[in-house]
Formats: C-alpha cells, sequence, structure tokens
C-alpha cells in the first residue's frame, strides 16, 4: 500500500496549481489586452500618417509610391508612435484593396484614387513576446518566492503535528512527559484528545489488572477450601462418596458465582464511561417483561403496575440496564408461581416499590440470577440509586429510590 501524501506538500501542490491557473486565465487576458492596445495604437499612428498626407494634397503626386521614410517621416521624428512601424509603405492605388497580413488605413483621394498607408505587425508581435516573457519571468520569481515562504510557514505550522506523531509513536512516552508542542487551538484540543485516549488506554488495562487481581483474591479462599477436601477425601476412606461430591459441587458454585459477580461489576464499570442518556423508567420495566415472558407464563405470573406516574432519569443506560435486569430476574425466578408481582410507583420520589409472594426457585438459572442483593447494593452509589429489600410474613418487598438530586425530567 502506498503511503499517501503528506498534508504539507497536498497543500503547496494546490496552491501552486491554483496560483498557476488564475496567472494562466490573468495573463491571457492581459496579453490579450496588451496586443490590441498595440494593434488599436498602430492603426491610430496610421491614420494620423493618412491624414497628414491628404492635407498635404497627396493625390497631386504622379508617383503610385511616396517614399515616406527619408523626409515624410522626419516631422513625425519625436512621435511615440513611430516606434510602432516597420516597413511602413504609402501607396496610391485604383483600388483599396489590402494585405490581410498588414495593418492598414485605406483614405479615398478626390479624383477617385486610393490612398493605402500600411505596416507590418513584426514590432507589435515583437513587443507581445518581450511583454511575455518580463511576465513570465516576474511571475516566476514571485512564484518561487511565494512557495519559499509558504513552505516555510507550513513547516513551522505542522511543527506541533509532528511533536504530537513523535509522541504517539514512542510507545515508551509517559504521559507526563508529553511535551507542549505548542500550536493552534486545534492542536491543543487534539493533544487532549490524544491523553485522553491515553489515560483511557492505560486505565483499560489497569482495570483488566484490577480484574484478574479481584478474581484471584475473591476464589482464593473457595479453591483452597475446595483443593483441601480433596485432599481430606484422598487420605480418609471414611468419607462418603454423596457427601465429598455435595460438599465440592456446592464449593464450585461459590467459586462460578464469585466470578460471575466479579464479572457482572466489571461490566457496569465500564458501561458507566459511556455518556448518560435519559431514559423512561416505564419502557425499561415492560422491556424486563418482555424479555422474562417465557418464565412468567411457565411460573403463571402476572404484573401489574401503575405506569400513569412514569418518570425518566438521566443515568448510564446500559449499566442501570443490567442492574435492572438483576433485580427483576431475582424477583421473576423467587416469586411462587401463579401469583402477582405488585409495582407500586411513586414518580414525585422516583421510586419503585415492588412485593412479590416469596416461592420456591425455579429449575431456570440465568446469569443474573446468581447476582445477590449485596452486589445490587454495591452499585448503587456509583449508579445514584439506593436500595432495600425486605421478606416478611411471605412476601419480599423490593425498593428502588433514584437520586432525586437528578434533573427531573417531564413525563
Amino acid at each position: 500500500m502506498n503511503k499517501p501524501k503528506s498534508l504539507q506538500s497536498t497543500i503547496i501542490l494546490f496552491f501552486v496549481g491554483s496560483t498557476v491557473l488564475t496567472f494562466l486565465l490573468l495573463g491571457t487576458y492581459s496579453v490579450y489586452d496588451y496586443h490590441k492596445e498595440l494593434d488599436n495604437s498602430l492603426q491610430q499612428a496610421l491614420h494620423v500618417v493618412a491624414e497628414d498626407l491628404m492635407h498635404h494634397d497627396a493625390s497631386s503626386k504622379k508617383v503610385d509610391v511616396l517614399d515616406v521614410s527619408e523626409h515624410f517621416l522626419q516631422e513625425y521624428k519625436k512621435a511615440p508612435f513611430i516606434t510602432l512601424f516597420n516597413d511602413l509603405n504609402v501607396v496610391i492605388a485604383q483600388s483599396n484593396m489590402t494585405d490581410e497580413n498588414r495593418c492598414s488605413v485605406v483614405k479615398q483621394l478626390p479624383n477617385s484614387d486610393y490612398l493605402i498607408v500600411s505596416s507590418s505587425r513584426k514590432t507589435i508581435d515583437e513587443k507581445l513576446i518581450t511583454f511575455i516573457v518580463k511576465m513570465l519571468s516576474v511571475f516566476g520569481t514571485a512564484l518561487l518566492l511565494l512557495i519559499l515562504v509558504f513552505n516555510y510557514l507550513l513547516h513551522r505550522l505542522f511543527l506541533p503535528l509532528r511533536c504530537l506523531v513523535d509522541f504517539c509513536k514512542d510507545s515508551s512516552t509517559a504521559h507526563q512527559t508529553l511535551p507542549s508542542c505548542g500550536g493552534s487551538s486545534e492542536v491543543y484540543d487534539l493533544k487532549e484528545a490524544i491523553v485522553g485516549l491515553v489515560d483511557a488506554n492505560d486505565s483499560l488495562c489497569q482495570q483488566k489488572q484490577d480484574i484478574f487481581k479481584e478474581a484471584a483474591h475473591e476464589i482464593k479462599s473457595p479453591i483452597a477450601i475446595l483443593k483441601a477436601r480433596l485432599a481430606l477425601f484422598k487420605q480418609d476412606e471414611n468419607i462418603k462418596k454423596e457427601l465429598f461430591i455435595k460438599d465440592s459441587e456446592a464449593d464450585i458454585k461459590t467459586i462460578s458465582n464469585k466470578l460471575r459477580e466479579l464479572l457482572f461489576l466489571k461490566e457496569i464499570e465500564w458501561d458507566m464511561q459511556k455518556q448518560r442518556e435519559t431514559i423512561s423508567m416505564q419502557d425499561q420495566c415492560l422491556m424486563m417483561q418482555q424479555a422474562f415472558r417465557p418464565i412468567l407464563e411457565k411460573k403463571g405470573l402476572s404484573m401489574i403496575s401503575n405506569w400513569e406516574e412514569d418518570f425518566r432519569v438521566s443515568i448510564h443506560k446500559e449499566a442501570i440496564q443490567k442492574v435492572m435486569q438483576a433485580i427483576f430476574e431475582n424477583i421473576f425466578m423467587h416469586t411462587k408461581n401463579n401469583s402477582t408481582i405488585t409495582n407500586h410507583v411513586d414518580s414525585k420520589v422516583r421510586r419503585l416499590h415492588i412485593v412479590n409472594e416469596v416461592g420456591s426457585k425455579s429449575d431456570e438459572t440465568l446469569f443474573s440470577s446468581y447476582i445477590g442483593s449485596k452486589m445490587i447494593a454495591r452499585l448503587a452509589d456509583k449508579l445514584d440509586y439506593s436500595y432495600e429489600v425486605e421478606e416478611r410474613e411471605g412476601k419480599y418487598y423490593t425498593t428502588i429510590v433514584f437520586n432525586t438530586s437528578q434533573r427531573k425530567c417531564e413525563v
């Protein structure tokens, strides 16, 4: 793959191309206008000569060709238009036929003859060529100087960008050693964006390291217990196989739950790095009902809500959806079959109060079903909500209150 051209060379090529095109357009017009002016001047000069000859009664001359090069033009030696003449020719003829290659003026004499004064355009062509050469010389010199100055300015202008490119290429450069680079506000904004990406990458790497550290810490004890149980089972032949299998499965379940909770927590933390969005809580709850409709139908559950009091919150959408999913999964999975779940909504304080009858756990197990109340409560401060659960008299009460310090949105 060919390396693309640099921005500096592209700008210079565009500048040179546009300048040359502009010069060609203006130069063509200037050459045309100058040629027209010289031709008109020659034409007027020939009119002056013709009128003067008419004044001297050229018809009285008995020659076909008047030699004006020696005596007649002496009267015009100080006139500026003399320099335009080349091969000046004065003819008295019976017809007004002229040479198209020469500039001519025809006057009719009293005796019906014609006075024809003509001159070659060689002088005009020479002056035009001289004009073009001078114009090209001036333009070429000016363009060269402009290119040098423009290239120098662009080089200075792109120095901050090269500084940032060098910083990005050097992966060993620490954030603290980022050079100021200088430059315009756009370069400053770009530098801040790069620093933000570097920080985000460092943060992501740190979060990944934290996951492994926390995972190692959380599952260290359950794994140690499982290893000890295996060692005892190997040493003591009197331990019942059924009891050992049951206890070992419990240890494995504990390890799995720890890992699930840890992954759930880290997913929430990553989702919280995104921008906040304004969401409708009614839409979120309805979405949960739709997602778990098979479980609701299988268990014969129904859900009623006073959603005429819907409210909105500005929050990290994907993060709160995962939390709401964990909450509703636990409610759906632990609710008594053929019962009703009641959702009381208080839009003034932005509270959801969910009541269900406690029942045995369903056979179905989902990822978030392992996320306990402690984990949900642990995320409350980060997502600006409070979470309380209470079980009494065979019913389970779940209360979620969203932070009232947030800007309240109209329903």
